[in-house]
């Protein structure tokens, strides 16, 4: 009985379907849909046409890749309507169809969401979703005036920046930073104070790539950060100045201007800062003998007042050749000045915790740094739409000198030890490349590339000592000189196509290395050459026009960066040094990641889940001694398997109240040894950021952020969680061409690292800040022919 009913509703209804057919003739209404922004097709947008008499919908249907759509009617009156997710909508009101009606090109404006540009107003930045990528806009971050950038990155979702300047990306260290897409000489390789050197008034907007495809450089095997810089094409004159002050002591001042007339466009950028901030913490360190008992005991505190001045200035010009070439070329040069003071004083207690000795270590650090950079871009393009052909040219050149007075002295005695250390670099890059892009049809492409990078620096550094300070004796096991040599050369083939809502995109890249590290005074030498292949994968799935799937993969590496390979690197905690290791090689890494984009009315959500794989970790270890001293020592440890889940939310509560979150959850296992001690350890960490910004009014705008990482587990120990609290206002004047701010960063000055490291032979604790978060600025900054992007409440944008 059942059976027969539903083959009876079967064909009741086919035919009800088939009484229209039989009725009249069909015909098809069809036309195009392009976006008003560049005249490019808009595809999988909504077509719906709707009977002019009761406004009943008769046929809707979605725009193929090239925009095309047709609709089925009958001959009668009708309106369109189009719609897309991020653009407002378009009606055409009054159709009359009397057969086949090609309607001809339809345009269609974005409105404050698109697709390819989904807009997340938050503490950190407006989020741009790309294909492989995410781009933070940080110049609308409140919070940002007389900042550095390694502020701006801290505030990024997936970045962290810890109190130590370290950056690190989903939990993972192996970080490639880049300015513009290439190598600069505002961020030297491994210098972890290059981030707090650099404005971040300069700074424009900010892409991390977490699974970056074989076009990249394979270094990095956590992800790619690219900074990029202001700079704007308008015609005539325009740009920007900015003025900040603020507590500690943080001065500044920067432009950023343009000149474009005809084929010439001129762009410069200076800023000049001069900055000073407190630091320091504790250390209470116990070590054991085999049998438990305490062998040693004491405390260190270190006091120190680190900053400076510094600036960089930027000349360049854009040459459009023709309308189909342009060449571009810059020079950009930095220097700094910093003076940095450093107070360490031990105190040793027996078991008792009885004071038997108190040593005071004063340390006067002058240090400078100049950097260089020159560039060279060649772009042509062709008739056939994203056909390209590009070429860069860049040299770098960075000279760094530090060099330190130290006075230790024993309290309740009469003889100072006297030490000086120096600590020189030269470094120079000279980077090729050239890449091109050919599109077959609108659908697929193939693109490939040459590169290659000769890298040089020249280190070294020395400790002298003695009772008097006029004649003072070289300390042997701190006296080297390094000489570095990496020598790259790669190529990459990346073939991509779109087949309806699916795109799929393979690469694959190869790189020879050559990489050769000597000491030169006691002739130790570490030579590598190897060749590597580094294929990626994406595949992208457009489930509706309002939700997307991603999969991606990519095989990558991280190279230890030099300091990791000098012996020596900074003398001012005796007790505790840093020491590198010339033997390091690379780790290497497979990464997956799965990614679900969905919008929503007022906002989006993106989830992704993410598995990396890596060999050879690098991993820093405490290594106690038999005299009470420790050493921080990088060795390839072993392997890492680490899985995550990462969700990034944004939405537009009301029309004045913007809220976002991301948060990352995290969980590794470390596998290795060295030395026969085994150090396996599993980690899980999480950290999650919340931004709330509010258009009080329409020139007045306060947003308030809240940042917390979770404890974790270590190797050897305990990281302890850290949070921030941090909030910001702006204000339009003078009739919008002007923008005051006022910004309160780690409020409650609670940004400090806080460790435990608990080995059977050692225990320590530590808290420690590199140099003081919290701090209060005001900033104003003046625009020149240059509008404000500003938001209206009804989402439109002007």
């Amino acid at each position: 009985m059942r059976l027969s009913t539903q083959i009876l509703l079967l064909l009741v209804t086919t035919a009800g379907g088939l009484t229209p057919h039989l009725a009249a003739q069909n015909y098809d209404l069809t036309g195009t849909l392009t976006q008003a922004s560049d005249g490019s097709a808009l595809p999988f947008a909504t077509a719906i046409a709707y009977d002019r008499a009761d406004s009943s919908m008769v046929a809707n249907t979605t725009t193929d890749l090239d925009g095309q759509f047709t609709l089925p009617l009958t001959a009668g009156d009708y309106y369109l309507v189009f719609q897309f997710l991020g653009y407002d909508n378009k009606s055409l009101p009054g159709i009359t169809l009397t057969g086949a009606q090609d309607i001809g090109t339809i345009v269609m404006g974005q409105s404050s969401v698109a697709l390819e540009t989904v807009t997340v107003e938050a503490e950190r930045s407006q989020m741009v979703m790309k294909l492989d990528k995410r781009v933070f806009n940080v110049a609308k971050d409140l919070t940002g005036s007389g900042s550095t950038a390694a502020d701006i990155l801290n505030n990024v979702p997936s970045v962290n920046v810890d109190p130590e300047g370290n950056v690190s990306l989903r939990g993972g260290t192996g970080v490639r930073i880049l300015v513009d897409g290439k190598p600069s000489a505002m961020l030297s390789s491994g210098d972890i104070d290059a981030l707090r050197r650099m404005q971040g008034d300069i700074i424009e907007s900010v892409e991390v790539i977490t699974n970056p495809s074989a076009r990249y450089e394979a270094e990095g095997e956590a992800g790619i950060i690219n900074i990029i810089l202001k700079k704007n094409k308008k015609k005539g004159v325009n740009g920007s100045f900015g003025l900040n002050a603020g507590y500690p002591e943080n001065f500044g001042a920067s432009y950023n201007l343009n000149y474009r007339r005809n084929d010439f466009n001129l762009f410069s950028n200076f800023g000049i800062s001069y900055r000073r901030a407190p630091g320091g913490g504790t250390n209470e360190q116990r070590f054991l003998d085999g049998d438990g008992s305490l062998r040693q005991f004491y405390e260190s505190v270190t006091d120190q007042d680190r900053g400076g001045i510094g600036g960089n200035f930027q000349l360049g010009t854009d040459w459009f050749i023709n309308d189909q070439t342009q060449l571009t070329g810059y020079l950009l040069y930095r220097k700094s000045e910093d003076n940095n003071l450093t107070d360490v004083t031990y105190r040793d207690f027996n078991a008792g915790r009885e004071l038997l000795s108190e040593t005071v270590r004063d340390v006067v650090e002058d240090s400078g740094n100049q950097n260089l950079e020159a560039s060279l871009d060649f772009k042509r393009t062709f008739d056939r739409k994203d056909r390209e052909w590009t070429a860069v040219m860049q040299y770098i050149l960075d000279d760094d000198l530090e060099l330190s007075d130290i006075t230790e002295t024993v309290v309740g005695e009469q003889n100072p030890l006297f030490q000086k250390s120096s600590n020189t670099e030269y470094e120079t890059n000279f980077l090729l490349q050239t890449d091109y892009v050919h599109p077959f049809n609108d659908s697929i492409k193939i693109e490939g590339g040459l590169r290659a990078t000769f890298r040089t620096i020249e280190n070294a550094f020395q400790v002298r000592e003695g009772l008097n300070p006029e004649n003072l004796t070289v300390v042997n096991n701190f006296d080297n000189e390094l000489d570095y040599q990496e020598n790259i050369s790669a190529g990459y083939f990346i073939a991509s196509g779109e087949f309806g809502r699916t795109g799929v995109q393979l690469g694959l890249r190869g790189e020879y290395s050559d990489v050769r590290a000597t000491l030169l005074k006691t002739d130790d030498s570490n030579k590598q050459f190897y060749f590597n292949l580094f294929p990626s994968a994406a595949f992208t799935y457009q489930i509706s026009e309002t939700n997307q799937f991603q999969l991606s993969y990519s095989r990558r590496l991280s190279r230890p960066y030099f300091r990791l390979l000098l012996p020596f690197s900074n003398f001012n905690d005796t007790r505790n040094n840093s020491l590198g290791n010339p033997t390091l090689r690379p780790e290497y890494t497979d990464s997956y990641e799965g990614g679900l984009l969905k919008y929503l009315p007022a906002g989006s959500v993106l989830a992704s889940i993410y598995y990396r794989r890596t060999t050879g970790v690098i991993q820093r270890l405490i290594l106690p001694a038999d005299d009470g001293t420790t050493i921080r020592f990088p060795v390839n440890l072993g392997s890492r398997d680490a899985y995550g889940l990462e969700l990034n939310f944004n939405y537009d509560l009301l029309p004045w109240w913007k809220f976002s979150a991301d948060g990352n959850l995290y969980q590794a296992k470390v596998e290795g040894r060295y030395l026969e001690t085994d150090y396996s350890a599993d980690i899980t960490a999480w950290s999650a950021r919340a931004a709330n910004k509010f258009d009080v009014t329409d020139k007045l705008q306060t947003q308030v952020t809240f940042d917390y990482d979770a404890p974790q587990n270590t190797p050897q120990g305990r990281d302890l969680g850290v949070y921030s609290f941090d909030v910001g206002g702006s204000l339009d004047v003078l009739a919008g061409k002007g923008t005051l701010t006022l910004s309160g960063r780690d409020i409650f000055n609670t940004r400090i690292r806080r460790s435990v490291i608990d080995l059977p032979n050692y225990k320590s604790t530590s808290d420690f800040q590199w140099r003081r978060a919290q701090s209060v600025t005001l900033g104003f900054v003046y625009r020149l022919n240059q509008a404000k992007r500003t938001e209206r409440p009804d989402g439109e944008r002007g």
